[in-house]
């Protein structure tokens, strides 16, 4: 109970366990950054603060991301972007070029939706919130959690499924690292999410002839 009343004032941070301030490894580390990711995405405290203060952890945040993301592409619009090609009967060669272009143009909106949407969250829980973090600050373990977009691959109930778990991970990093309140978090995050969850919807009709 101290510790939630401790967090949730504004400006007084909770005391650093040994295992939160141990350093961060030296070295090619990916199974320590692969772990961290999914501590994030179980809502571990400790990991999303050593991750926000890591300045190593961007590097691998990255390339997961970039890992995910390729993922979800492959499988919801490779598909769509093949079938496309072999509507316009294009060669082998003109169909590997399509689909290459076709989902580094899907990976780069991707990406730029991702640092808007992120970015706009932290700008709000700084102006209206008096968040305290940093942009890289909140990225760090933001892009290692962001593999639960992946359950959007889930029949049916994937758009909901990652939509939540995604709004659930937001809100506890904006907690962690921006130090506002749990519930002004959740409001952001889910805020922030429910418009671009309409936005890749409004968009849809035209990532399909892609």
């Amino acid at each position: 109970m101290d510790y939630g009343l401790s967090h949730n004032c504004s400006g007084i941070a909770p005391l650093m366990t040994a295992e939160e301030a141990a350093p961060p490894p030296t070295g090619f580390s990916p199974g320590y950054y692969l772990g961290l990711a999914f501590n994030i995405a179980r809502w571990d405290h400790i990991a999303i603060r050593r991750a926000s203060r890591d300045s190593n952890a961007i590097y691998y945040a990255a390339f997961f991301w970039i890992a995910a993301a390729t993922i979800v592409l492959i499988a919801t619009a490779l598909s769509r972007t093949l079938a496309a090609s072999r509507v316009s009967r294009l060669s082998g060669p003109a169909m590997v070029i399509t689909v290459v272009i076709g989902m580094s143009f899907g990976l780069a909106l991707m990406a730029l939706l991702t640092f808007i949407q992120l970015g706009l969250c932290h700008l709000m829980a700084k102006w209206f919130f008096g968040g305290s973090g940093s942009y890289m600050g909140v990225m760090r373990p933001l892009l290692l959690g962001w593999f639960v977009n992946c359950l959007i691959l889930i029949p049916v109930a994937g758009t909901l499924a990652a939509a939540i778990a995604w709004t659930a991970v937001l809100m506890m990093v904006f907690e962690e690292v921006d130090g506002i309140g749990r519930l002004q978090a959740f409001g952001i995050s889910a805020g922030i999410n429910f418009c671009f969850l309409v936005l890749q919807f409004m968009m849809t009709p035209v990532t399909r002839h892609l």
